[in-house]
C-alpha cells in the first residue's frame, strides 16, 4: 500500500499574504494610492503595493503603516511578521512510512517550578511594556515630525506664495526699469541734441563776439575821430569868439573916441554961440 502524503503547511510569508489580503477585501479595497496618502505620505504608493502583494518579507515600519491605513490590529500582524522577518520555515511534515517500530526511550523532562513561570511572565510583561513604550516614543516622535512636516509645508506653501507675488513685483519692477531705461535713452539723446544746439549756439555767439568787438572797434574810432572834429570845432569856435571880441573893442574903442571927438565938436560949438546970444 502506498504511502499517504500530507500537504506541506504554508509558508509564514503567505500566511501573512492571505491574512492582508483579507483585511484589504474588508477595508473595501482601497488603491495604493489612497492607502499611501493615508500615512500621510510616509510611504509611496509603490512601497504599499509591494506590502499588499508580499513577494518579499515587508519591513514592518511599512506592515505596520499599511496596517493602520486599512484599520487592522499591528499586533496581530505583528505576531505573523516575526517569523517572516526571522526568516523561520516550518519543516514540512514526514511522509508516513512504515518503519519498524522502535522502543521508545524514555526522555526526561523538564521541571518547571511556579515561580519560574512567574518569572518568565513577568520578564515578558516587561518586555512588552518595554516594546509599548518605545513604540508610544516613537509614534510621539512621528507625530512631532509629522507636525514638523506639515509646518514646512505651510511655510513652504506662504514662501511658494511669496515667491510668485515676489516674481509679480520682480516683472512690474523689470517693466518699470525697461520703461525708465527707455526714457534715460530719449533723456540721452535729447541731451545730446541740445548739447550739439550748445555748441552751435556757442559757435554763433563767438561769431557775434567777434562782430560786437569790431563794432566797438569801429564806434571807438568814431568817437575818437567826432571827438578830435568837435575839439577843432570848439577851437575854432574859440578862436572866432576871441576875434570877435578883439573886433568888439576895437569898435568900442572907435566908438568911444568918436563919441569924445563928438562932445569936444559940442563943446566947441557951444563955446562959439554963446557972444551972439549975449550981443542980442
Amino acid at each position: 500500500m502506498a504511502p499517504e502524503v500530507e500537504e506541506p503547511p504554508r509558508s509564514p510569508l503567505e500566511r501573512l499574504r492571505d491574512r492582508l489580503e483579507r483585511l484589504h477585501r474588508q477595508s473595501g479595497r482601497p488603491s495604493a494610492r489612497v492607502i499611501a496618502s493615508r500615512t500621510d505620505g510616509l510611504i509611496s504608493h509603490e512601497t504599499a503595493t509591494g506590502v499588499l502583494r508580499c513577494s518579499r518579507p515587508p519591513t514592518w515600519s511599512e506592515l505596520e503603516l499599511v496596517v493602520e491605513a486599512l484599520g487592522g490590529d499591528p499586533e496581530a500582524f505583528r505576531v505573523l511578521w516575526r517569523p517572516v522577518s526571522a526568516g523561520a520555515m516550518p519543516l514540512a511534515a514526514p511522509v508516513r512510512t512504515d518503519w519498524p517500530e522502535e522502543e521508545a526511550v524514555p526522555k526526561a523532562a523538564a521541571v518547571l517550578t511556579i515561580s519560574d513561570l512567574d518569572a518568565a511572565e513577568e520578564d515578558l510583561h516587561e518586555q512588552v511594556a518595554e516594546r509599548r513604550q518605545r513604540e508610544s516614543e516613537t509614534r510621539r516622535e512621528l507625530f512631532a515630525v509629522l507636525e514638523a512636516r506639515a509646518d514646512l509645508s505651510d511655510r513652504i506653501g506662504a514662501l511658494r506664495e511669496q515667491l510668485g507675488r515676489e516674481r509679480g513685483r520682480n516683472e512690474e519692477l523689470r517693466r518699470r526699469v525697461a520703461a525708465l531705461e527707455a526714457e534715460c535713452q530719449e533723456h540721452t539723446r535729447g541731451i545730446e541734441r541740445l548739447q550739439d544746439e550748445l555748441r552751435a549756439l556757442r559757435e554763433e555767439r563767438v561769431v557775434l563776439l567777434e562782430k560786437l568787438n569790431g563794432l566797438n572797434l569801429r564806434r571807438c574810432e568814431l568817437y575818437f575821430s567826432w571827438a578830435r572834429d568837435e575839439e577843432a570845432r570848439r577851437r575854432r569856435v574859440e578862436e572866432e569868439h576871441r576875434a570877435k571880441d578883439s573886433e568888439l573893442r576895437v569898435l568900442q574903442d572907435r566908438l568911444a573916441a568918436a563919441e569924445a571927438l563928438l562932445m569936444s565938436m559940442y563943446a566947441q560949438a557951444g563955446q562959439h554961440g554963446e557972444p551972439g546970444h549975449q550981443s542980442t
